[in-house]
């Protein structure tokens, strides 16, 4: 049954496992265990002493979790009220939103509930079977396309499957709309049909599949595809984290457009649902006093531009590009970190503070999805450990400053007024538990402009990561244990040195029959390396030109077999 499609994934089974498994039950300053009151208090004491100097000195780090709208949203109030520094939430699936929107005015695609419907679908940079499984099941009667860098297990289950470099699917998108309008096949109603054509005749076949990775032949066998077929094209997130990846998605999700198919694709839905997010941050009456790039948060800190950072809903050290850089100065004292979190994250060991949080089985949240067109009333079933964000957020609210109009406003009220948009009423949220979004928005004539502007890929050796089916990123080795950093080659065996211009790891190669030559890859679960330091001193700043998404996928490594 939609949505749940009447399975769960190994990590929904583990949920209830994992709650009682590495929990923080008690505040923490300096590794001394201390009531909450004096937490609060002290955490306070730090936010006055930085925002005296200045705020923006203070940056909050947070991202998705349970997709709660009080767990994610509602908090950042406090630092937007103060005028702290915030990332700008690039770091998943901004680049595709941005560059969709950019020619639909909305990055609003098909909806899950109409899957079943296509007898086609491509899955682009999407290993569907490990990382979006129900997408996966809903199109189990479809014929199923997979375009990967490596024979991912979708690839190996997929009825089709190209590979493609990395860095390389612009190319192959450009090369099938050139063979498209080649052909004579694009019957849409797109606007800028002449300055497209001109674009694609700019590249020859033979520069197109060098770029791509892909031969002519299965270039034009994929338009024909297209054409006959008219599949639904699934495009990954991961995309968006490659190089020229918003010009991927961009030209992928142009072309159904082009064969006049309406949302003929599905990237993620949840920035058309009409909820207001930043009314629930509070930015309709304060604004953060500074907005970094996810990409450059590390390196940013390793300029010494914070002193304060305070962490909620995510592990930094794992996930953001040059964490090193934030370890070490924490461990310098250069900066103060409070972390927020139910579990012993590797963030959380390393901080100066130390708050317990309760998971989303311990308390009340309004969820909504990337996936299915659903609000959910989320309501506790377990005994709560910590203190909630709305409650942490109120707390110290007052004691920083006092009666604040964002801080005293009821966080579900807040709630009420932002889902408005979305013709689903708090009131009847409430009552239902479970109430299907009602908003659709309506996209415009579709625009080829802007046109792409992808580079060639990447020469050296290049550096791509993916999902594994018992972790989502960090989380889940309280089950699953500790993943082994462990790097797929083609033709690489046993501990090796991974560098790049950025920072380099030690790991263990193992060979893999189903990944090319000059494509080595890893689980972004794979959290440190084999001496303790954090995979993700390999990433650098660089970022995406449509949603800032840092540059994850596609980077430059040199390999050096040590053992």
């Amino acid at each position: 049954m939609f949505p749940v499609n009447g399975f769960t994934c190994a990590r929904g089974r583990a949920d209830l496992r994992r709650n009682g498994v590495n929990r923080i039950e008690s505040p923490m300053i300096e590794g001394r265990e201390v009531s909450l009151e004096e937490a609060l208090d002290y955490v306070s004491r730090i936010i006055m002493e930085v925002r005296k100097r200045d705020p923006s000195r203070i940056i909050h780090v947070d991202y998705d979790g349970n997709q709660g709208l009080l767990t994610w949203y509602y908090p950042a109030r406090l630092w937007n009220a103060l005028g702290a520094s915030q990332t700008d939430y690039s770091i998943c699936s901004a680049e595709g939103h941005a560059a969709i929107a950019a020619h639909y005015g909305t990055s609003f695609g098909a909806l899950p509930s109409e899957f079943p419907r296509y007898g086609a679908a491509v899955f682009w940079g999407v290993p569907a079977s490990v990382s979006f499984i129900h997408g996966w099941a809903a199109l189990r009667k479809a014929h199923r396309v997979v375009i990967d860098v490596r024979m991912s297990d979708a690839a190996k289950k997929a009825d089709e499957s190209l590979i493609v470099r990395p860095g390389g699917d612009v190319f192959l998108a450009i090369g099938v709309i050139k063979e498209l309008i080649k052909s004579g096949r694009v019957v849409g109603d797109v606007e800028g049909l002449e300055d497209l054509r001109r674009f694609v005749d700019g590249y020859g076949e033979a520069e197109l599949s060098e770029y791509s990775g892909v031969g002519w032949d299965k270039v034009r066998w994929l338009a024909e595809y297209y054409s006959e077929r008219r599949p639904l094209t699934l495009i990954g997130f991961a995309l968006g984290r490659s190089v020229n990846g918003g010009d991927a998605i961009a030209l992928i999700s142009l072309i159904p457009a082009l064969l006049g198919m309406e949302r003929g694709f599905y990237y993620s839905n949840s920035m058309g649902w009409g909820i207001d997010f930043n009314y629930l941050r509070g930015m309709h009456a304060s604004r953060p006093g500074r907005v970094v790039g996810m990409a450059e948060v590390g390196y940013e800190v390793e300029k010494g531009s914070f002193d304060l950072m305070f962490v909620w809903n995510a592990n930094p050290l794992h996930s953001l590009p040059g964490a090193d850089r934030i370890r070490e100065a924490v461990e310098e004292g250069r900066l103060r970190l409070v972390v927020h979190d139910p579990h012993w994250s590797e963030t959380a060991k390393l901080a100066n503070v130390v708050l317990p949080a309760p998971t989303f089985l311990e308390k009340v949240d309004v969820i909504y999805s990337y996936w299915h067109e659903y609000l959910i009333l989320s309501e506790p079933r377990e005994k709560p450990i910590g203190i909630p964000e709305t409650a942490l957020v109120r707390e110290v609210g007052r004691r920083v400053l006092g009666s604040h109009p964002l801080i005293e406003e009821d966080p579900m009220h807040a709630v009420d007024v932002a889902i408005r948009g979305t013709g689903v009423t708090l009131a009847e949220l409430m009552e239902r538990k479970v109430v299907p979004i009602r908003h659709r928005p309506n996209p415009r004539r579709p625009t080829v402009h802007p046109l792409p502007k992808p580079s060639p890929p990447p020469l050296d050796a290049t550096l791509v990561f993916t999902s594994h089916p018992l972790y989502t990123n960090s989380q889940f080795k309280e089950i699953y244990g500790r993943p082994e950093p462990i790097l797929y080659t083609h033709d690489v065996e046993g501990i090796v040195e991974v560098e790049s211009k950025f920072g380099k790891v030690k790991v263990k190669a193992v060979k893999d029959v189903g990944t090319p030559s000059g494509v080595v890859w890893m689980h972004k679960s794979a959290l440190i390396d084999l001496d303790g330091r954090p995979i993700n001193s390999l990433i650098g700043p660089e970022k995406g030109r449509y949603g800032g998404t840092p540059l994850l996928n596609g980077v430059s490594v040199k390999i050096r077999r040590v053992e």
